[in-house]
């Protein structure tokens, strides 16, 4: 089961990291992609972050995000793990992570960990977990700064999440990290996939992409600047074996 990490700059535009976003995805499709995932924030502005106003934000990138993921999703064969927008649910604003097929937004994630940016423009905290149970593994999907707690992963986990996506996008306050100490330690405890999707901003500070299996990285963006695409094949039955022999 091949998957794919957009590894993308971000640019000051947002009509650009669309146009970028739509181009890496139909390619990442046509390389034979079953699941393809973008980046945290992946429509925003890369000056987010010295911004205050969320409905300005939400306002300028949440629909044409939203529009994109739908059609791509309904031209290709694969699942589409759509990053990260700012989403009003009754009347309160979250850093949200959409799940797609066939042009339909299967189920949500709302970030449950959030950073003091996201406390400040005065995002929300999630509250609920969701496994989505596909043809080819159980799916699951955590943000960011969730992967920080070992029992965030570890209910995933035992809710039956076999390959968990992790859209990220390290801020300059993120301690700068070499390599993946924590995702791998987290994929080794939990016997998980973890597929941490970066952007190429955020390199040096923890936010480079890397698909991280519970016996080692099977593929990573180490320095790259450029967008790129990151994939690598998962073998579901050995992690099912894996599973089994650790118990």
């Amino acid at each position: 089961m091949q998957v794919s990490l957009i590894h993308m700059q971000i640019s000051e535009s947002p009509e650009k990291n669309l146009e970028t976003a739509e181009q890496m995805l139909y390619r990442a499709a046509d390389s034979g992609s079953k699941f393809i995932c973008l980046p945290e924030y992946f429509a925003f502005p890369a000056s987010v972050e010295d911004r205050n106003k969320i409905e300005d934000i939400a306002e300028q990138t949440r629909k044409p995000a939203v529009n994109l993921l739908k059609r791509v999703s309904k031209d290709v064969d694969a699942y589409i793990v759509g990053g990260t927008i700012f989403e009003m649910f009754r009347g309160k604003y979250y850093n949200t992570c959409m799940f797609l097929k066939n042009g339909k937004i299967l189920g949500k994630f709302r970030k449950m960990h959030l950073t003091d940016w996201e406390k400040k423009v005065g995002l929300n905290v999630g509250s609920t977990f969701k496994i989505f149970e596909t043809e080819h593994c159980r799916a699951g999907i955590l943000i960011c700064a969730d992967v920080f707690y070992p029992r965030t992963v570890r209910r995933l986990a035992s809710l039956g999440a076999e390959v968990i996506f992790l859209p990220v996008s390290a801020s300059r306050t993120h301690p700068p990290v070499q390599g993946h100490p924590l995702t791998t330690k987290r994929a080794e405890d939990n016997r998980v996939f973890i597929l941490k999707n970066g952007n190429t901003r955020s390199n040096s500070r923890g936010g480079n992409s890397a698909i991280i299996s519970p016996w080692g990285i099977l593929n990573q963006a180490k320095d790259e600047m450029n967008t790129k695409i990151i994939s690598a094949d998962l073998d579901i039955t050995k992690l099912r074996k894996h599973r089994l022999n650790a118990k």
